[in-house]
């Protein structure tokens, strides 16, 4: 009797600890750079914001993971998942070079336009060809993907820095004479910062392509890469996800 007693305590014990492990193994660490509003972004009280970040957890929900979003330097960010020190990155382009240590499927998280911009007392002879351009020193952030027609241009005036904001700040100091980001995005920021009647943008925009999460290759996230592409499928034919998108009024974006 003492035996069995023994026996379905220990059986218990092995199953409790198995779903503890089991849970455990269902928090996910992404990292993400700079504050990029309304995409994600830190508020007032320090809690995670943005329509990435909602349409994210949604998903994971889904799959019944948890996820800890972590804030670094972009190359940080880039260099942490090369290593395998976190699962994923939100909120970057497919690139040849980052599909060698890291998993996209078809996780397409929003689409980004990126535009150039300079001090609205600077006349740029700018009328799409990216080119014409190239003998100006140009802002961009460091290990950044601007799409496949800029990435190709070689810029010998390139001055690269961390976040956005700090772009902003070179141009308004004479230390660039065009810079390029998320046209949304530099447009939010510019109105924070109450630049917005000091720097302009030019037209055309130079790309618009996907964002995506990439997932780990050290980790071994294949798998949980193409789940979560077949989630996030799911989730943006969803209600929840079209309140996602008109709570950021993100209807003609």
């Amino acid at each position: 009797m003492k035996k069995s007693i023994k026996k379905i305590f220990f059986c218990a014990l092995f199953l409790i600890l198995s779903v503890c492990h089991a849970n455990a193994e269902q928090m996910l660490t992404i990292v993400r750079g700079q504050d990029f509003p309304p995409y994600h972004y830190l508020d007032k009280n320090g809690v995670e914001q943005g329509f990435i970040i909602e349409i994210i957890i949604e998903t994971a929900n889904l799959l019944d993971i948890s996820i800890s979003f972590k804030q670094y330097p972009w190359s940080r960010c880039i260099n942490m998942v090369k290593k395998g020190y976190v699962d994923a990155m939100m909120n970057l382009f497919k690139t040849k070079n980052r599909k060698t240590f890291m998993h996209f499927s078809n996780n397409i998280l929003a689409h980004e336009t990126n535009t150039l911009f300079t001090l609205k007392t600077i006349d740029l002879p700018y009328s799409g060809d990216i080119k014409t351009i190239i003998p100006y020193k140009i802002g961009t952030i460091r290990n950044y993907s601007y799409g496949k027609r800029f990435d190709a241009v070689n810029f010998p005036l390139n001055y690269q820095l961390e976040t956005e904001k700090e772009l902003i700040k070179s141009l308004i100091n004479n230390r660039c004479n065009v810079i390029v980001g998320n046209k949304l995005a530099v447009r939010i920021l510019l109105d924070q910062m109450e630049l917005d009647d000091q720097i302009k943008p030019l037209s055309p925009d130079i790309s618009k392509d996907p964002l995506y999460i990439g997932f780990s290759k050290i980790r071994g996230h294949k798998a949980l890469s193409n789940t979560f592409s077949k989630k996030l499928k799911q989730f943006k034919i969803s209600e929840k996800y079209q309140k996602i998108i008109q709570k950021y009024s993100l209807e003609n974006h």
